[in-house]
């Protein structure tokens, strides 16, 4: 058997990109820092995030109409430990929280690396977790091209 410490300690040492997913919901709009993140299509294009059970956002995010993964830029640590619960969190209006509206009404952080606006696609059991499936139908380019990333429980800097 696995020791569930020793998985945590293992899988820590896997270096991760940063984003927040965000959605709108009639009690406003919400976000959570996620690093299990990944695209997994071409055609058509679809992405996935892992969003644990427990977690008021998995409710939120299957009762979604769409979801935006928002890529943070190095200096958006702040925003990833406000989204993980870990600093003062967002209004329901994201009032200190710059951003625009997607295509799908959907916050999109400003500054950010990139943007992906999605629709639900499928949702998978993944044990403790959800992998949510999203259909693509829009993206761009951010102004930031420096990565937040997370690696052993730590936000790192990558060497030029």
């Amino acid at each position: 058997m696995v020791d569930p410490e020793r998985f945590r300690d293992v899988m820590a040492r896997h270096a991760a990109g940063v984003t927040v997913v965000t959605t709108a919901h009639p009690s406003g709009y919400h976000g959570v820092t996620v690093t299990a993140f990944c695209p997994l299509s071409l055609e058509p294009p679809l992405v996935l995030v892992c969003i644990g059970r427990e977690q008021q956002s998995h409710r939120l995010l299957e009762e979604a109409t769409g979801w935006v993964v928002n890529l943070l830029a190095r200096e958006q640590e702040f925003l990833a430990e406000q989204f993980a619960g870990r600093a003062p969190l967002a209004d329901p209006r994201f009032s200190r929280i710059p951003h625009h509206l997607g295509l799908l009404g959907i916050p999109r952080i400003d500054g950010c690396l990139a943007w992906i606006e999605c629709r639900p696609w499928a949702r998978y059991d993944g044990g403790d977790h959800s992998i949510f499936v999203g259909e693509v139908v829009a993206l761009d380019l951010g102004p930031a091209d420096d990565p937040l990333i997370y690696f052993d429980r730590q936000y790192r800097e990558l060497a030029w």
